[in-house]
């Protein structure tokens, strides 16, 4: 146990130590998993996040303080579950993708999977983790559509079963979706030893850095992606359906950013995970410039302060969150910047396709 509060420890404290979630708020989450509870973790959470956007919080401390959150939500859910199951206690339950990188904001789903150590009853096992991602889905972290879930039998096995799915996913990308090549790249220990989890990231980085074609899969995926800017500035939207006119600021530009950052944290083996934190790193190393890597972190600021925005606005009007804006409804001022950050995005992807500094 005492393990496990060391890893409560960790998962509640921001890069500079500062408590990211309230004290006594982990104790208050396990009684409301305990008791089944899970409205008041979703309300608080809402509640969190608003309250730190009134205090004059940058998005990316929101982000950070939201995943710090989330994080203990599940440490909660797995500690009331453990409980009962003790053997879960010789896992580790890992977060991939935004969870992984410290940011998440309002409405990000479920991307776990299951390290194990152990070899429970196969129902019990499935039993287990289906209450699991479902007591997560009731606390506000919705259920992935790709199934990435430690419900999925396909996420979760022991050290040896992870290192060869994750290297044969990685090695030809269309298997399984060129989204997961990017999600299966970040990941961290939420509840359980985080010693496997942090060789199993080592590994998986060490195969990536020397297999070049693991590395030109990855440019390669930039390469489908396609910048919502026109050859004259204008934005490229939605042509059909409820969004039409829309831009999803998410899928259309911050996906281009983090998977950018990611392939040159991949290349230069930088420590970071989170992409404000690779970016400021990239800059002091000279793999882009300072000026770039200021737009790049106000593109970055400005995307998810508006994605944060929108949550609480879907929230007021009882509505499921998106990730998309009109640009022919914002000021002026707000066009330029989300214009702006397209721009600062768009070389970065440039550079790395073209090899700069690769």
């Amino acid at each position: 146990m005492s393990s496990q509060k060391a890893d409560k420890r960790s998962v509640g404290t921001g890069v500079n130590g500062e408590v990211d979630v309230p004290d006594g708020l982990d104790r208050e989450l396990l009684e409301m998993a305990r008791h089944g509870k899970l409205a008041g973790i979703r309300r608080t959470r809402l509640d969190l996040v608003q309250d730190w956007l009134d205090k004059g919080y940058s998005a990316e401390k929101t982000c950070k303080r939201l995943s710090a959150y989330n994080h203990s939500v599940i440490l909660a859910v797995l500690e009331a579950h453990a409980e009962e199951y003790p053997w879960l206690r010789e896992c580790t339950f890992m977060e991939f993708g935004s969870g992984g990188r410290g940011e998440q904001v309002i409405g990000s789903d479920q991307d776990n999977g299951l390290l194990m150590r152990v070899s429970p009853e196969p129902d019990e096992l499935d039993d287990v983790t289906q209450s699991i991602v479902i007591a997560l889905d009731g606390a506000g972290l919705s259920l992935c559509e790709g199934g990435v879930m430690v419900s999925n039998e396909e996420w979760r096995g022991d050290f040896d079963t992870w290192l060869d799915r994750l290297t044969k996913w990685l090695s030809n990308p269309a298997e399984k979706g060129s989204w997961q090549s990017g999600l299966i790249l970040d990941f961290k220990a939420v509840f359980g030893a985080p010693r496997d989890v942090l060789l199993l990231r080592e590994r998986l980085w060490e195969y990536v850095r020397t297999k070049p074609i693991a590395v030109s899969l990855l440019i390669q995926e930039l390469t489908d992606y396609r910048l919502p800017l026109t050859f004259f500035g204008a934005f490229i939207t939605e042509k059909q359906g409820s969004w039409q006119g829309f831009l999803n600021i998410k899928n259309s530009v911050l996906a281009h950013l983090t998977n950018s950052a990611r392939i040159l944290a991949l290349k230069y083996n930088l420590a970071p995970s989170n992409t404000c934190d690779r970016i400021r790193v990239m800059a002091e190393a000279g793999h882009i410039s300072a000026t770039h890597g200021e737009q790049l972190l106000a593109a970055w600021e400005y995307l998810q302060r508006k994605r944060l925005e929108i949550g609480l606005a879907c929230d007021r009007e009882g509505i499921l969150p998106h990730n998309y804006v009109n640009p022919t409804m914002l000021e002026s001022e707000e066009r330029a910047r989300l214009k702006k950050a397209v721009q600062a995005v768009e070389k970065l992807v440039r550079l790395v396709q073209a090899g700069t500094g690769l």
